[in-house]
């Protein structure tokens, strides 16, 4: 059973306003576990990069689909944090791994991976005639078909000219939110390196989770305002999936509290070419077996040659450090 896009595209605001309150939830347990540590206003905006980034997803996927969206995020977000962590930018301390070569080959291969993802290309399905009511389409109205790749007929070069421009703006877009993810750890990591800076600064990452969590929440928060200030007050809400939301918030919140831990030992050049690939790999299996937006025999041998060389490379990285 596939999921409502139009539902989904409507409510994409919502949804992420009840991520964040699921991830601020988490935030504050582990601020308790923690002992209630100093609180630091600059590692909130990271999280606010973050929450910027994610705002972008449902119109990314919209127009990309599930698995091309967060596969070209996620090599910019790949890219951009082990720049970060291997070279030192935006002032952080550079981290060299033990096997730089390793690492580099291990980078390579995960990009290559990253590529082959995206050469396959969604399977479009037609909305048959048969299934209209007195003339009228039958579920998905003109715009869901225009804004959709994933929904197709045969329509005008205009459209399709529509179509090509909507994918440039939706790769560019994503490009962008790839660079926000990939930034998201750079203040945190600029409070531990600075010491100078902030005195007592603490070490260990998990004491400035709660701040971070806290910029993902109040930027969602912002936008979720300017969300029902331009609806007029009349906000597109469905109290069906606040729970699974809030279930996804939680969980999301408790893997980046592991990245923090996962920081402090390995370093982001090791970390960022690992997490922010496989995701990758989660959301295009996804995309075969319960969108069904991958099909055919060919889409099929380059998912799994794209799969291998991605864990390959991350594997490699792993080792590097």
């Amino acid at each position: 059973m596939g999921a409502d896009i139009t539902l989904i595209n409507s409510e994409g605001i919502f949804v992420q306003w009840v991520v964040s309150v699921g991830i601020f939830c988490v935030g504050m347990a582990v601020y308790a576990m923690e002992s209630f540590p100093s609180f630091h206003p600059l590692a909130m905006l990271g999280g606010s990069l973050w929450a910027l980034g994610n705002a972008t997803s449902i119109p990314i996927m919209n127009v990309l689909g599930l698995g091309m969206g967060m596969l070209i995020w996620g090599v910019t977000n790949c890219v951009t944090g082990w720049a970060v962590g291997r070279y030192g930018l935006f002032g952080v301390n550079a981290s060299i791994p033990t096997w730089p070569l390793l690492n580099y080959f291990g980078l390579v291969l995960v990009l290559i991976g990253c590529f082959l993802f995206s050469q396959m290309r969604p399977t479009a399905f037609v909305v048959r005639e048969d299934n209209n009511v007195d003339g009228q389409e039958s579920d998905l109205d003109r715009d869901d078909l225009e804004s959709n790749p994933l929904l197709g007929r045969d329509e005008p070069d205009t459209v399709t000219m529509n179509r090509n421009d909507k994918r440039i703006i939706a790769i560019f877009v994503a490009l962008i939110a790839g660079v926000f993810y990939g930034v998201t750890f750079v203040p945190v990591i600029y409070i531990q390196d600075h010491p100078e800076k902030f005195p007592g600064a603490s070490k260990n990452g998990l004491t400035y989770v709660f701040s971070h969590f806290c910029g993902i929440f109040l930027t969602a928060t912002l936008i979720f305002i300017l969300y029902i200030a331009y609806t007029a007050n009349r906000p597109v809400v469905n109290s069906r999936i606040i729970g699974p939301s809030l279930l996804a918030g939680c969980m999301w919140a408790i893997a980046q509290s592991s990245w923090f831990i996962a920081n402090d030992s390995l370093s982001q050049s090791v970390t960022f070419p690992i997490i922010t690939t496989m995701p990758g790999v989660g959301a295009s299996l996804w995309s075969v077996f319960y969108f069904r937006e991958l099909t055919g025999k060919r889409n099929l041998q380059v998912l799994t040659c794209a799969i291998l060389t991605t864990i390959t490379g991350a594997l490699l990285v792993g080792i590097s450090k």
